[in-house]
C-alpha cells in the first residue's frame, strides 16, 4: 500500500482502528449474559491476531496497539478470577478500568464462578475510595 498512499494518509485511515476495536471489545462484555473459559481464550486470541495484523501496518504505532489490546486481554482474563481474587485485583488496580467496566465483569455469568449477593455493594465500597 505504501507506493499508493502516503504514510500520513495511511495513519489517517488506519490510526483509529485500534482504539475503535479495543472499545468494541470492552463494550461487548456489557451485552454478554455468560461466557466460559474457552470464550475468554478465544477473545484473547482474537485480540492477539488483531494486534499482529495492525502491527503489520507501518504507519500505526505498534506500542500503542499493544498497550490497548493488552488492556482488553487483562479485562477479559478478570472473568476467570474467583470473586475474592477479583476484589483484591480491583483494590490494587482501581483506576485501570472504570466502575462500569468492573460492574460489567460481575454481571457476566461464568461457569464455576460464584458471585455473592452483596458483590455490587462490596465493589462500590472499594471504588468509592478513589
Amino acid at each position: 500500500m505504501a507506493p499508493f498512499v502516503a504514510g500520513v494518509k495511511q495513519n489517517y485511515i488506519f490510526g483509529g482502528i485500534c482504539s475503535i476495536a479495543a472499545n468494541a471489545f470492552m463494550k461487548a462484555l456489557a451485552d454478554m449474559k455468560s461466557i466460559n473459559l474457552f470464550g475468554v481464550q478465544q477473545i484473547c486470541r482474537n485480540s492477539i491476531a488483531l494486534e499482529q495484523a495492525l502491527a503489520a501496518i507501518p504507519s500505526i504505532d505498534s506500542e500503542t496497539v499493544q498497550q490497548r489490546l493488552d488492556r482488553v486481554r487483562t479485562y477479559y482474563e478478570l472473568l476467570n478470577m474467583p470473586f475474592e481474587a477479583l476484589l483484591a485485583f480491583i483494590t490494587e488496580h482501581e483506576n485501570l478500568f472504570t466502575a462500569t467496566e468492573y460492574t460489567n465483569i460481575l454481571k457476566v455469568q461464568v461457569p464455576g464462578r460464584e458471585i455473592p449477593v452483596d458483590a455490587r455493594d462490596r465493589l462500590s465500597e472499594i471504588l468509592s475510595h478513589r
